[in-house]
């Protein structure tokens, strides 16, 4: 494990960003997005509207690059928070299914996020023209992994032989979730790339994250994560990014 999240920290980040044009907003209208075939904003969204509105993204990509739906936008933020809704797991609070058609279903998640890091990403492009967005989706999967933890554990402690089944499958649920982790830790690194406010928004995710699972850490991963931290305060200008993981590092 050690030399799994060693190199995790060390690939290169081709993430990173600046910030819009003039910080115009480029996107389309909600109308014009539901013209197309966009799922309802307004509404949970399933694999199926997810499915859909991925069709949609990519064309719209295609077609006007700086035109997908972004956040803190008043034509298309409703949408963009949509596709990062936890509300779209409202079915974990479905008493009704079992825990293990529920773990069947979640698992799915880490597909959307990988595709929503695709659309909003040009991979001919070194600095990104989606930089919030990006790290928005970041703090979505770290919160979806938390979902999975949480619903790993519940399973765990299940008696039900379908659920019994799925327990040894537990360890690449924390696995997935060190790897975004880390991800997420990597990002923070380069501090030129990323406006202050979305690194701190990101710094409260992280820190809160790691204090609920800390306990379950192995040493080698809270050094790899204390390193991470490290390398951050030695980057960072924000006073409160620098005394919150300093306070974290004492406590791994």
């Amino acid at each position: 494990m050690r030399n799994y999240f060693l190199l995790i920290l060390v690939l290169p980040v081709f993430l990173g960003s600046c910030k819009k044009p003039n910080q115009t907003d480029y996107s389309l209208t909600l109308e014009e997005y539901q013209e197309l075939g966009m799922p309802d904003y307004d509404s949970v969204w399933n694999f199926e509207d997810y499915s859909n509105a991925f069709f949609i993204l990519k064309k719209v990509k295609h077609e006007k690059p700086f035109a997908l739906p972004i956040n803190d936008s008043q034509r298309s933020g409703v949408l963009f928070s949509r596709m990062i809704s936890l509300e779209n797991l409202s079915f974990l609070q479905d008493e009704t299914l079992p825990l293990y058609e529920k773990a069947n279903i979640i698992k799915g998640y880490v597909n959307i996020h990988s595709d929503l890091i695709d659309v909003y990403t040009n991979i001919r492009m070194r600095e990104q023209y989606y930089n919030p967005e990006l790290i928005d989706i970041g703090i979505f999967a770290l919160r979806v992994a938390q979902k999975m933890l949480d619903l790993g554990n519940e399973i765990n402690e299940s008696e039900v032989p379908a659920d019994i089944a799925m327990q040894s499958g537990f360890p690449s649920i924390q696995n997935m979730y060190l790897t975004v982790l880390t991800d997420m830790l990597g990002k923070q690194q380069h501090t030129s790339e990323y406006s202050e406010r979305n690194l701190e928004l990101l710094a409260d995710t992280l820190s809160s994250s790691v204090r609920r699972n800390m306990e379950w850490f192995e040493e080698d991963v809270s050094e790899i994560i204390k390193h991470g931290m490290s390398v951050v305060i030695d980057s960072t200008s924000s006073l409160k990014i620098k005394d919150d993981y300093k306070a974290l590092i004492e406590l791994l």
